[in-house]
């Protein structure tokens, strides 16, 4: 006991210090007013994911850690984002500078919110809905959508936990600390949920959906006459929960799970049915609340999506090297295109490269998606779980297991492989897999050795592919 209440003082500690550092980093970067702002905001958007971990089963003392961590490095690429897009242009926190998709979010949301900005086309409203929301609560300012963005990240950390807790009948503890790690050193996937982005909604969404579909759940469903556990009802509103983030803020994304639910019901031998059949009814309602939820998305631009039509060349347009390579996709018949998956896939797992395009200038928001060293490595572990790991508990839980990879190559094959971006989303569930082999190495158990063997082998494969490529891009 006496331990713990020492572990505990020290955690404390520790968090009132790296409150006392974002805020001397706040101060130094933003006004005084905004410094106070977005360090009250970025607080409580670590307070909630914190509550959420320490009333878990399997919270632990390292994995409170491993949270702090990583809501300190999300604080240091959002104030960074603030101050570039408010204080290095002489910008306001009103009317602040943003580039791309964050403008004609923000755009959008003033055009609705009081019409002092011309409304831009937006695909999905739901992100500029809940900036609006915001704004009547708080009041206008680019802190609070970012704010929420990095807490909506912290949850995601600690939802993929969860999944990987949920996963494993030992070492819970251990395994979800693991995972939460794991997903915490991706510098890519923290850079984008750390700034004024849907993408940390789209991550929320499919990690509640990754953490309500695990088959252990599925396997408790009640039949008729049988009383309806609490477990059962939670887990179905959790799936309501993410179907519906995951609507409003892209509901491109819902057609995928479409697909996870029939995936799951027929490696079931549809013996759960009723239970399937209901999802799917959730998720078509989801679909047409966010297809109502946009401007011009239609489900013909669905269909061009999957046929390469309707400007999907230009959008997705390979560049340099890999356009020489790769030719005219877009306009070749679906086998060629299936083809060209081994390549697309590839190029598609491995951007953006860790270097600097030539001519682009570096500055730290260019150059945090860049540090991808954490995912040269892991996703090497992610791929042993697909060879060895993944069919030893029966097919509904290959599955279950494989669904986020079956989007991956949908995803690919749409895209040509050239937005790394789209698959960052199901990186969580990747590395609630990958905790699973990791957390056996370090029992060492049997099999341990050719984990390390595989991961090295895969590191060294990586560093030849990306000098390769470091020479076919000219530098």
């Amino acid at each position: 006991m006496k331990q713990m209440m020492r572990n505990l003082r020290w955690i404390l500690a520790a968090e009132l210090v790296t409150l006392a550092t974002v805020a001397a980093f706040t101060l130094w970067a933003l006004p005084v007013l905004q410094a106070f702002q977005a360090t009250t905001a970025l607080a409580v958007a670590y307070i909630a994911p914190r509550w959420l971990y320490v009333s878990s089963a399997h919270c632990s003392r390292v994995g409170r850690w491993v949270l702090l961590v990583a809501a300190l490095w999300l604080a240091a690429i959002a104030v960074p984002f603030l101050y570039h897009c408010t204080v290095a242009y002489g910008a306001s926190f009103q009317m602040p500078f943003l580039w791309g998709d964050a403008r004609d979010y923000y755009e959008w949301a003033l055009a609705h919110y009081d019409g002092s900005a011309v409304e831009p086309k937006v695909t999905f409203w739901g992100y500029s809905l809940l900036i609006i929301a915001l704004w009547k609560l708080l009041g206008v300012s680019v802190i609070w959508p970012v704010a929420a963005n990095v807490m909506a990240t912290l949850f995601t950390i600690v939802l993929t936990g969860h999944v990987a807790a949920r996963i494993v009948t030992s070492r819970q503890s251990r395994t979800a600390t693991l995972a939460m790690a794991m997903i915490a050193v991706q510098g890519f996937f923290m850079s984008q949920g750390a700034q004024m982005l849907k993408e940390p909604w789209v991550y929320l969404a499919i990690t509640l959906l990754a953490y309500s579909l695990v088959p252990t759940f599925g396997s408790c469903e009640v039949s008729r006459g049988k009383r309806i556990g609490s477990s059962y009802i939670t887990h179905c509103l959790l799936f309501v929960l993410g179907c519906f983030i995951l609507a409003a803020v892209r509901a491109k994304y819902v057609n995928f799970v479409f697909i996870g639910i029939i995936m799951l019901a027929v490696a079931g031998r549809m013996s759960q049915w009723r239970h399937y059949g209901a999802l799917l009814v959730i998720t078509l309602l989801c679909w047409w609340l966010g297809m109502a939820m946009t401007d011009h998305y239609t489900v013909i631009q669905q269909v061009n999506n999957v046929t390469g039509e309707g400007g999907m060349a230009t959008i997705f347009a390979p560049e340099g090297a890999y356009d020489r390579l790769l030719g005219d996709y877009f306009h070749y018949p679906v086998w060629k295109k299936l083809l060209y998956l081994p390549l697309t896939c590839g190029v598609q797992w491995i951007i953006p490269f860790p270097w600097l395009p030539q001519g682009e200038s570096a500055s730290w928001l260019s150059l945090v998606p860049r540090m991808r060293l954490g995912w040269y490595v892991l996703s090497g572990v992610v791929i042993y779980f697909y060879l060895f790991r993944s069919w030893r508990r029966g097919w509904q839980w290959a599955a279950w297991a494989w669904f986020p990879m079956v989007c991956y190559v949908g995803i690919a094959y749409m895209t040509s492989g050239t937005v790394s971006r789209y698959i960052l989303p199901f990186e969580p569930w990747w590395m609630a897999l990958a905790a699973q082999p990791l957390s056996r190495l370090m029992s060492g158990n049997s099999g341990s050795k050719r984990l390390v063997w595989f991961v090295v082998a895969y590191v060294a494969l990586m560093v030849v592919v990306l000098s390769l490529c470091y020479v076919a891009v000219g530098h």
